[in-house]
């Protein structure tokens, strides 16, 4: 299945959680209802006089069940909005601490680089990185509700215990879950499991009350363990619907893991030494998120009894089996793992990109050069939708040479915020023309060190077109650590840099785009998806197609018929002057809402706009991933990596 199916396929799931959620509460409902009717009928007898038949009346049955059914929801609201921010909440929620972009701790550098090289490779924005600091066994998840805004968590026997090759397995691992929709099915099964286990909770402060003396405290005792007791059916229930939707899951991620690293021994030697020392997470707040992680996190008894039912998480030694291809001994991989080793000093010598330097050019000046020598690509509109995320080798190799061929002061900038920011302006800072003191103003007026922008300006754009991506992707996780307000002030400020020349060329446009989709104030929340069709957006659809076409180096109405034959709607081609930033980022936030499997007609149209003449170069394909990052349809890099076939 290509990237949209496999999205498609994890939402089509929560159809399963949502008729396993209904029928624990039911269950539940069920059973507080015989606890009620046990305790209404003591507190009754003991109150009665004779040998009266006490019976609880239909309204008590029916006030039982609204009040039950009002805490089931309640508690699943509640959980619901505390991981409305995503990966980053359920993070904070398992006290995970983000670990610094300037952290000089070896093995975290070793984390973040890993993590960057992957984040790089599938064409998602680089996650957040937390550490578990107070577990000492291997174990990790990642969270989030679209690949772009995801959280990779470690615990700190990972960073301790795994060597590079390990670490990249279990991140791969990760990865596949965030490629593959898992990730949003999995906060949507906190929430709804928030409401279930909120029994328990509620059971136990009532049977605190054992110390009252009369008959009825005796009875909110027996009430309390009764919602006790009712709350471990909910903990079965939730196991149970935890294992239904995460146990095949992890056998396609080890799979792909080892598609991606081509190690076998990386996620094999992880699985191996957690054989050795365990993956038990002892968080309170564990259970709750006990199916997103990489190996088991908790010791169940109920799994051991029912582990084909209640497990989530399939048993070691099958997962390394399918890993190897035949049953393996922990003591052999264990014995050949290589030992943890620094990471390698970057090669500051490295000054720049072999493709040359043409940032800030507009698709006309571009098309007017005599000495256009941008690298193309040819390849086609469904090895495109193939690529995206397709997490391969071809993939990791390049973008571990981009980030190799970086120099060292340039990723030293993305390490703390205020670098991220100066780096960020840089990339659309006029070198000069009339609008570079009217930028210099602007930065000086928002409490900015103008003149060093000015110089990081000149270094970054002199390392040529194919850095800028990668720039951005390590910038991001940087500045989502800025606080809300100063997040707003650095957009405004880049906005009014971006305009102050009153244009906006193709190279701003993907900075200010892919900044705006990883930061905006809804960034890492939920997408609902308001639009069934894609006809419900022409317009839309009409105005990014438009922007496509005028971009590319062809001629823009031959480019739009191509999208068009592939959109299928009866559109008429905009003209360039009809094409505004407002305009393009509302369109692209509406398109964002659209049904997930109308997406890839979408980005197809696109494509065969852009590959109208056959060719694709470095802004053009820039464009597209820009395009398709808000989307929430990550582009992996083109060049060097692309699946050229047709």
């Amino acid at each position: 299945m290509n990237f949209f199916e496999q999205q498609d396929a994890a939402r089509r799931r929560t159809v399963r959680l949502v008729v396993l959620f209904l029928l624990a509460v039911a269950a539940i409902v069920l059973a507080v209802n015989i606890v009620a009717a046990l305790v209404f009928v003591g507190v009754s007898a003991e109150t009665a006089s004779g040998s009266l038949r006490i019976k609880a009346p239909a309204s008590f049955y029916a006030t039982v069940t609204m009040a039950t059914l009002a805490l089931i929801t309640g508690g699943s609201l509640v959980q619901i909005l505390r991981l409305a921010d995503g990966g980053a909440a359920v993070a904070r929620m398992l006290g995970a601490r983000p670990v610094s972009r300037s952290s000089t701790d070896p093995a975290e550098r070793r984390l973040l680089n890993v993590v960057e090289e992957m984040a790089i490779a599938s064409g998602t924005a680089v996650p957040q990185v937390f550490v578990m600091d107070d577990q000492p066994a291997i174990n990790a998840f990642a969270a989030g509700y679209s690949p772009g805004e995801a959280a990779v968590v470690v615990t700190r026997g990972t960073l301790d215990t795994l060597n590079r090759d390990e670490l990249q397995g279990v991140v791969g691992h990760e990865f596949s879950h965030i490629m593959n929709g898992d990730m949003r099915l999995n906060l949507h099964l906190m929430g709804v499991l928030g409401g279930i286990l909120l029994l328990t909770t509620l059971g136990r402060i009532l049977a605190r009350s054992s110390s009252r003396s009369n008959s009825k405290g005796s009875s909110l005792v027996l009430l309390g363990f009764g919602l006790i007791a009712i709350g471990y059916i909910g903990v079965l229930f939730g196991r149970l619907i935890q294992a239904s939707v995460s146990r095949q899951r992890e056998f396609l991620a080890d799979a792909s893991s080892v598609q991606f690293t081509r190690n076998r021994d990386g996620i094999g030697g992880a699985l191996a030494k957690i054989g050795r020392m365990g993956s038990r997470v002892t968080h309170p707040r564990t259970e709750a998120a006990s199916h997103m992680f990489f190996s088991a996190a908790m010791g169940s008894n109920m799994a051991d009894l029912f582990p084909e039912w209640s497990a989530t998480h399939p048993p070691l030694s099958e997962r390394l089996k399918r890993i190897y291809g035949r049953p393996v001994a922990i003591s052999d991989i264990v014995a050949r793992s290589a030992p943890i080793t620094p990471e390698p000093a970057q090669a500051a010598a490295l000054s720049g990109f072999a493709l040359g330097n043409e940032f800030g050019r507009s698709a006309l000046e571009r098309r007017g050069s005599a000495a256009e020598t941008q690298a193309v690509v040819k390849t086609g509109a469904n090895a495109v939708i193939a690529a995206m995320g397709d997490l391969s080798t071809r993939h990791a190799d390049y973008a571990l040479s981009l980030l190799d061929a970086l120099p060292q002061h340039a990723r030293e900038l993305t390490r703390d915020t205020a670098g991220s920011r100066q780096a960020m302006f840089g990339l659309v800072f006029a070198l000069s023309g009339p609008s570079t003191p009217v930028q210099m103003d602007l930065l000086r007026a928002g409490g900015e060190d103008a003149v060093r922008v000015a110089a990081i300006a000149a270094q970054l754009q002199g390392l040529g077109r194919t850095a800028r991506l990668p720039l951005i992707a390590l910038a991001t996780p940087t500045l989502k650590s800025l606080a809300s307000a100063e997040r707003a002030a650095f957009m405004l400020l880049l906005q009014q840099l971006v305009v102050a020349d009153r244009r906006v060329t193709l190279e701003e446009f993907v900075v200010i785009t892919m900044l705006d989709a990883a930061l905006s104030e809804h960034a890492g929340r939920a997408v609902p998806a308001s639009y069934r069709k894609l006809e419900q957006l022409a317009e839309d659809a009409r105005l990014i197609l438009s922007l496509v076409a005028h971009a590319t180096d062809g001629n823009a109405a031959t480019s739009f018929e191509h999208g068009l034959k592939e959109l299928g709607i009866p559109l008429a081609l905009l003209e360039a002057g009809a094409l505004n930033l407002p305009a393009v980022k509302a369109a692209l936030a509406r398109l964002n809402r659209l049904a997930l499997m109308q997406k890839p007609r979408l980005v197809k149209a696109l494509v065969r706009c852009a590959l109208a003449e056959g060719e694709l170069c470095v802004t053009d394909a820039e464009l597209l991933r820009a395009i398709c990052s808000t989307l929430d349809s990550p582009l992996p890099p083109f060049f060097e990596a692309m699946p050229y076939a047709a």
